[in-house]
């Protein structure tokens, strides 16, 4: 669950907010209406952390498993192709998010 507060309320209410954030909510501040960042708790932080880098280890074993599967029959060459076009999807699928 997550308590919305707007940045003059979180300048005021910082220690409140704090034991909140630590206590699992998540808490989103506002800056004129539009959602600018989140506090939470520092461990639930380093487990997004490692999910997003587990997801992201899985996606580039995916690529190079598929650049290998294609690459039984090419050129050195062709592999290093197929390679940095993987490296390339990877790149794009990580600046989409």
């Amino acid at each position: 669950m997550s308590q919305m507060y707007n940045s003059t309320q979180v300048q005021q209410q910082f220690g409140r907010i704090m034991d909140q954030a630590r206590a699992d909510q998540v808490v989103v501040v506002e800056r004129y209406g539009e959602p600018r960042a989140v506090i939470m708790d520092y461990g639930r932080y380093r487990q997004l952390l490692q999910m997003e880098q587990n997801l992201l280890r899985e996606r580039l074993q995916a690529a190079a498993a598929a650049v290998a599967q294609r690459a039984g029959h090419l050129s050195e060459d062709e592999v290093d192709a197929l390679i940095e076009q993987a490296r390339s999807e990877v790149a794009q699928a990580n600046e989409v998010r």
